[in-house]
């Protein structure tokens, strides 16, 4: 792609300056080399307000202090003139205004992630990984390029020929129909999936190598399509690497050495280090020793943005996919001011092809409302990314990791009400470090996993008894080649998370899990990492149901989870109000639609005319969502509302209708046939700005008769197969809906694990 300006990037090298960008002003004066390191290796820990460390472009192409993404460089999509145009009006300072779009973010996400399969990560699938072990004493000098421990270098040591034989076997053994149903049947709604970018612009040791992957994408989105679930596409892996992580696609950068610090005979070969000098180029030049960049490399990102415009390109048109995250975790470092103007261009390509997508976008471990604050402010369907492990933390007993878990909340809160919805996109229940393999194919942080691992037999390989080197020789101890860290097979046993003893691992993971679904249901949703692992059942989502630790029913309202963090409330609760700045039309659309909804009468809801609807608009969007947000609603409204944690609710909190869930039509995408008739028939009795409010939340009346009432986090319903289906006994699900309990067709269906049962042509 051409740029309009490829512009150098001028950095301060001092290490005062690194120390700002970590946000700690103090840390100048006492960052040694390793405490450096140490900074850079935590950072999934809690990452107080950062700055930015360049700025905005003058003529001369270079940078300042406090660049902001500017316009500076600016995507030049090569079909724009083909396009439609954007249904907001997007201003040069990166916010919107006079949305129309008509996809209100109104149900929370309940979903998990479909980790380790097209972006490989040695922790999820070492089954993968084992044919490494030993490297060092078969290749000597040549270990280096024969060691495969991330999705780069399994390319590169085992070749496109053997890399591609084997990768097919894997993509088809780890996520199949049987995997599809069985989240189905927890009542999952949304699917992430990490892609590499390497699958629409294959380079380096990616080509040939990687063959396949989109057809094995497509054959997962139809078994999703099948079976209801919605999928975002997540660009997990890029080019250079966000991060230098082997989640990335490449661990950057790997240095080898000769191991000369050992007598032992299984301990000689060679030996690699990847802590002290890991490093992330995706989006310029990385200098170590300053913690920043020194340039931005451009081309590099209008490289990621073509990757996006081809997703759009493809699967616009998709009724499984309901958005895309241009980027995963690029990491502290990554300066501001361009990744903002990365996401702001890219969200520009995906509305002009596919409007009804929402748009995630990770926050670089850096949720701070400072930071992030008036950035897209007004622009529809955008959605800030944030992953909270407590793996990473310092030890503790239950209670600390609880009351973490619950703190959470009030970041989620303030996110709301001041920047744009969140979503918790990554989170597990692990609470140490001890996962094999969790930092890097043997090796770990320096100190970590900090606590005693258990122990169990290293798993027989999912992909079948003829995967080279799996399960590990039992009759050996650790093989090489050896990183800085220890994390190893060992004697055919392999390390796993601890085990609370007192109080009872049972007790104590359940019990955290609580505590974090409560925490999460302060935003819009979140998405457990993973669906399922290896050896880990603290990061597998399927093991923690079968195990009592996570609710079956993904959609259930319970009481457990909306009273789980109590103990931690003081005189202050999170109030859902209306939103200053929403136009009247807009709060009075989302009083309409929230008094319709609920199923029980809320306060405030018998206001005659809209001079009190606006009165008692905060009571009514407080009334619901207080009801409702475990159930999955969220304080949005159509923009009509925000949470706020800072101040008493002004009336008591209500009593909850569990037997009786609010009616509610779902849409996780377009709205259906008939909704711009009704609005339009709205706007004839109602000023304009109502109507234009009302597009966001009202429901046609066509469609109303069509499907009758439906209620919040009921489960999906199944749609008319065509005659050839119903011969062979399958069907899709109706795209966009929920159907009523009490469907003793479907429940069955459920129970009993099988494909969803069919309808009547009224739902074709």
């Amino acid at each position: 792609m051409v740029l309009r300006k490829v512009a150098a990037l001028r950095v301060s090298s001092s290490v005062a300056r690194a120390a700002e960008v970590v946000g700690s002003p103090s840390a100048a004066a006492r960052l040694s080399s390793g405490q450096r390191l140490v900074g850079m290796l935590l950072f999934a820990a809690a990452i107080g307000p950062a700055r930015a460390v360049v700025a905005r472009a003058r003529e001369t192409g270079r940078f300042e202090p406090n660049y902001d993404g500017g316009s500076d460089y600016v995507y030049h999509d090569p079909d724009l003139a083909n396009m439609m145009p954007l249904l907001f009006r997007n201003n040069p300072n990166m916010t919107c205004s006079d949305d129309r779009h008509t996809t209100p973010f109104l149900k929370q996400i309940r979903g998990v992630n479909l980790g380790g399969w097209l972006v490989l990560e040695p922790w999820i699938t070492p089954s993968l990984f084992y044919q490494f072990l030993g490297a060092d004493e078969r290749w000597g000098d040549e270990t280096a390029k024969k060691v495969g421990m991330d999705m780069w270098t399994f390319c590169e040591a085992l070749g496109p020929e053997e890399g591609n034989r084997q990768l097919r076997r894997h993509w088809k053994s780890w996520v199949g129909e049987e995997d599809i149903r069985t989240l189905f049947s927890l009542n999952l709604d949304t699917l992430r999936i990490p892609v590499g970018d390497w699958m629409w612009r294959p380079y380096g040791p990616y080509v040939n190598c990687t063959a396949g992957a989109l057809e094995e994408l497509d054959r997962v989105l139809a078994l999703c399509g099948k079976y209801g679930l919605k999928v975002l596409l997540d660009i997990h892996a890029v080019e250079g690497s966000q991060n230098g992580l082997d989640n990335s696609g490449r661990s950057t950068e790997v240095r080898w050495t000769a191991n000369t610090f050992s007598d032992a005979p299984e301990m000689q070969g060679r030996t690699f280090s990847h802590w002290s000098s890991r490093k992330a180029e995706w989006i310029g030049d990385f200098e170590i020793e300053s913690l920043s960049y020194s340039s931005i490399n451009w081309a590099r990102i209008d490289a990621t943005l073509d990757v996006v415009r081809m997703i759009a390109d493809q699967y616009a048109h998709n009724g499984a996919v309901m958005g895309v995250q241009p980027l995963n975790e690029p990491w502290l470092f990554t300066p501001l001011g361009p990744l903002k103007r990365f996401y702001w261009e890219g969200y520009k390509i995906i509305k002009r092809r596919a409007p009804g997508w929402k748009w995630f976008m990770h926050d670089s471990f850096r949720l701070s409302t400072g930071l992030w604050n008036g950035f897209m402010r007004g622009c529809p369907d955008v959605v800030m990314d944030t992953h909270i492990y407590q793996a990473w933390n310092w030890p503790g007993d239950a209670s600390a990791f609880y009351k973490g878990a619950c703190e959470a909340r009030h970041t989620i809160a303030a996110y709301e009400a001041n920047v744009m919805p969140v979503v918790v996109g990554e989170w597990s229940l692990a609470t140490d470090n001890c996962a094999m393999w969790l930092n890097g194919f043997n090796d770990n942080l320096p100190g970590y996993p900090m606590v005693q691992c258990d122990l169990v037999p290293c798993a027989k390989p999912y992909m079948g008894a003829e995967q080279p080197g799996a399960p590990p020789d039992p009759t050996r101890g650790p093989r090489g080649p050896f990183g800085t860290g220890e994390s190893s097979p060992s004697y055919g046993q392999c390390p796993v998370s601890r085990a609370w003893r007192d109080p009872s691992d049972q007790e104590v993971t359940s019990t955290l899990a609580l505590k974090k679904l409560n925490a999460w249901s302060h935003g819009h949703g979140s998405f457990f990492w993973n669906f399922k692992t290896e050896l880990e059942p603290k990061w597998d989502y399927i093991r923690a149901v079968d195990r009592g630790w996570l609710p079956r029913d993904a959609q259930a309202d319970l009481a457990d989870v909306a009273s789980a963090c109590e103990e931690y409330d003081e005189a202050e609760a999170f109030v859902c109000r209306a939103k200053p700045g929403a136009s009247d039309g807009e709060v009075i659309a989302g009083v309409d639609w929230a008094c319709r909804n609920a199923a029980v009468k809320l306060a405030g809801c018998d206001a005659p005319d809209d001079a009190s609807k606006l009165a008692h608009a905060s009571r009514v969007f407080d009334g619901y969502y207080s009801r409702y947000h475990t159930a999955g609603a969220t304080c949005d409204f159509g923009g009509a509302a925000e949470l706020d944690d800072d101040g008493p609710r002004s009336t008591p909190h209500p009593a909850r209708a569990r037997d009786n869930p609010p009616r509610l039509l779902l849409f996780r995408g377009q709205l259906p046939p008939g909704f711009a008739t009704h609005a339009a028939s709205r706007a004839a009795h109602r000023a304009a700005g109502v109507a234009a409010a009302a597009r966001r939340l009202l429901v046609g009346a066509g469609a109303l008769a069509a499907v009758g009432a439906v209620a919040l986090g009921a489960r999906r319903r199944a749609r008319a197969c065509s005659s050839r289906d119903r011969a062979v006994g399958e069907c899709g699900l109706r795209d966009g809906l929920v159907e009523p309990d009490g469907d003793a067709a479907a429940d069955a269906a459920r129970a009993a694990g099988g494909a969803p049962v069919c309808r009547s042509d009224a739902w074709r």
